[in-house]
């Protein structure tokens, strides 16, 4: 298992491969959310990843919210949903998920709307292993 996604790949791969599972109530009400969230609020959470993070790490935690922003279009699209505050609010989440634990409260503020349908994110979960554990699997010919 490589590091694509940050220091939380495997959480983040979770997360992308349930978007699809999505039914169109819960992208209008992860839209919802998004939209009673506020701008400002969000915006701290982002300059708190962009802070705790290294420039590799930022670059791969953008990679993990554009797939995800991805998997929300077409997951979308497939229900024709076209609000872009799904992707929005997937972009965020996805981001958060793969920082998790090192920007304390505002994993909360950018994974909420999602957290409402997918319980599963309400909490930062790490890894079970560790980025260097996780390469040392893949040497190993484990994970």
């Amino acid at each position: 298992m490589s590091v694509i996604f940050g220091p939380n790949s495997r959480r983040v791969l979770q997360f992308l491969t349930h978007i699809e599972d999505l039914s169109p109530e819960e992208i209008d009400r992860v839209a919802d959310l998004w939209k009673q969230t506020s701008s400002q609020t969000r915006a701290e959470g982002w300059a708190v990843v962009h802070r705790t993070t290294t420039p590799e790490e930022r670059y791969r935690i953008l990679v993990a919210a554009s797939v995800a922003r991805r998997a929300a279009l077409d997951a979308a699209r497939n229900h024709k949903k076209h609000d872009w505050a799904f992707w929005a609010a997937v972009w965020d989440a996805a981001a958060a998920v793969a920082v998790c634990d090192r920007i304390g409260s505002h994993y909360n503020v950018l994974v909420a709307p999602l957290a409402a349908v997918m319980p599963s994110l309400a909490h930062c979960r790490r890894d079970e292993l560790e980025p260097r554990e996780l390469q040392g699997a893949v040497l190993k010919g484990g994970g």
